[in-house]
């Protein structure tokens, strides 16, 4: 006898149960990880954004502040790295491609050692003698004047030939400049030992209002920082100069009675920053945008070099 087939019986009302629970599970897992891997995504893409921001400002002040002190040997209060407040400044002798010409000044044949109060063609207005017949300096120039050991800056504002040998120079009556003294205030130009020569100036500087922060290779005609934006959302900028003795000043100061802060003894600065993302995302850092702290530590390796040769 043939034996019919048991009819096929369908899944019981507790197998079902167990099949959706499993299947629920699953999907919400992986519902979940899905949602947390978006939103670990978000947040990278975020704090990238950040952090690429600060890898260009780390690296632009690195390749500036390693320049500084090329072909100048720092003195206790006039060195080539400076920080005041929340602006770094750095500068340097440029090479185009040979080192800017250092110019002699005219010597009027008198028989006294110096010049009379301010310049010799004028209160702002100094006369200095060619190189090979020949000058490269121009208004908008920052030089750096030089009477016996001390130092000062000038922004021309103009020059002029004015004979085969000798050219003249117009400056801005300015007292400082990038922070440091400027002009003629006080100072006797020496008819012998007095000379001028091209600066290469930078400086970084924070703008309170826009948190913005500022990279300056020029000066206006009024002697301020003309700079272009580096980065944005700079909640906080601060430098401090590392000297010698492992100290840390917010500025350098040859005229007290601290010989370990003087100018001749910066070897390198610090800079903190705190850097805010530009844009904020509602699943991260539950919608506020992203702070983060940035530290660079810069060793000028040309102060370093001059300091080592003196």
């Amino acid at each position: 006898m043939r034996t019919l087939p048991r009819a096929r019986r369908g899944f019981t009302l507790a197998e079902v149960l167990i099949s959706m629970t499993i299947g629920m599970v699953v999907i919400a897992s992986a519902t979940a990880f899905s949602l947390s891997s978006w939103q670990t995504r978000r947040s990278w893409t975020v704090r990238e954004n950040v952090d690429r921001g600060a890898r260009f400002v780390g690296l632009s002040i690195a390749r500036d502040v390693q320049e500084a002190g090329i072909s100048m040997v720092g003195t206790a209060v006039f060195s080539a790295l400076g920080s005041v407040g929340d602006t770094v400044s750095v500068l340097s002798v440029p090479f185009d491609p040979q080192e800017a010409p250092v110019y002699p000044i005219f010597d009027d044949g008198d028989t006294l050692p110096n010049y009379p109060p301010g310049g010799t063609c004028g209160v702002s207005c100094i006369d200095f003698k060619k190189v090979n017949g020949a000058y490269t300096l121009k208004a908008g120039d920052l030089v750096r004047l030089q009477v016996g050991t001390t130092r000062r800056l000038l922004l021309l504002t103009s020059v002029a030939n004015q004979s085969a040998n000798v050219f003249r120079i117009q400056f801005l009556p300015a007292t400082r400049l990038v922070n440091r003294e400027a002009g003629l205030d006080n100072l006797l130009l020496a008819r012998s030992g007095t000379t001028i020569q091209r600066l290469n100036a930078v400086m970084y500087w924070r703008v309170p209002s826009t948190k913005q922060l500022m990279r300056a290779e020029r000066l206006t005609s009024t002697g301020a920082p003309d700079g272009d934006v580096v980065a944005t959302g700079v909640q906080v900028f601060q430098s401090r100069l590392v000297f010698m003795s492992g100290a840390e000043h917010p500025t350098y100061d040859g005229l007290d009675a601290d010989t370990t802060n003087d100018g001749n003894d910066v070897i390198g600065v610090r800079i903190r920053a705190k850097i805010r993302s530009d844009r904020s995302d509602p699943a991260v850092n539950k919608g506020k945008p992203v702070d983060r702290w940035y530290e660079w530590r810069v060793a000028p390796r040309n102060l370093l070099y001059e300091k080592n040769r003196m």
